[in-house]
């Protein structure tokens, strides 16, 4: 039997709706000021598996970190807490590639036309065998006082999800970008070391052997590997580094 986990949604329910968009070419556009590009990648094998693989072109912020007065919905008292985010957008391009008909469909559900567009984020402390993790959380008062500290209208995780709009061509505007802010709260101040996945991102599956031999269904996903070298002392985003560049892999 194949085992599904709840991070299969975004790639379950998008499946079947596009074809496969290879990374963009010099032609793509420029990253905001401190903007990392994840260019939305394809390897031939993926295309042959899934003829109708779909991979976001995402630009993230590296995280940050600001502090919020946040209302407890038990007491309605408010007290003071660091709220960790990565704003992004993302939109679809189109691509001039065309898939044979005769190549092999990875087919796990009914197709959805237009894709929908499902984020979801974890963040995991990984040092000292911690691993905590967190999930992205949608709360209002930071949600304010994010998009006023960034003078941008982003959405959260809950309000961003929809149709995918309609793919323009690479190097376009950025007219039908999707822009969102994952959140979390009650980050352990003492790690060091995190990694944040991001699903939802791509339609991308694929069935491994799990540990027990029995099959289990991976999505296409986004990581990225931060370290932070202050304390909780210290608490600031400028203590917050990206390690390496964020990669595609399927988890």
């Amino acid at each position: 039997m194949v085992r599904f986990s709840y991070r299969l949604a975004p790639a379950l329910i998008a499946l079947g709706a596009w074809g496969v968009w290879k990374p963009a070419a010099a032609t793509a556009q420029a990253p905001r000021r401190n903007e990392i590009r994840i260019a939305p990648v394809a390897t031939g094998e993926e295309r042959t598996s899934q003829a109708n693989l779909w991979v976001l072109e995402v630009y993230t912020k590296p995280m940050r970190l600001i502090p919020i007065e946040l209302t407890d919905p038990k007491t309605g008292e408010k007290k003071l807490e660091y709220v960790w985010y990565i704003t992004y957008r993302t939109l679809p391009r189109k691509t001039n590639e065309r898939i044979d008909p005769k190549d092999p469909e990875n087919q796990f559900d009914e197709p959805v036309s237009p894709p929908l567009f499902i984020p979801e984020f974890t963040l995991v402390v990984t040092d000292n065998d911690r691993n905590e993790i967190y999930s992205d959380q949608v709360i209002p008062e930071a949600l304010a006082a994010i998009n006023k500290r960034e003078k941008t209208i982003y959405k959260s995780s809950v309000s961003v999800v929809g149709p995918l709009p309609e793919a323009n061509d690479p190097g376009a505007g950025n007219d039908h970008a999707i822009q969102g802010v994952a959140m979390w709260r009650g980050i352990n101040p003492d790690a060091d070391r995190y990694t944040v996945y991001m699903t939802g991102f791509s339609n991308g599956i694929r069935k491994v052997n799990g540990p027990d031999g029995e099959p289990i269904i991976q999505t296409k996903t986004i990581m990225e590997k931060y370290i932070r070298r202050g304390d909780r002392f210290n608490q600031s985003e400028v203590e917050i580094e990206l390690l390496g560049e964020p990669e595609w892999i399927y988890r």
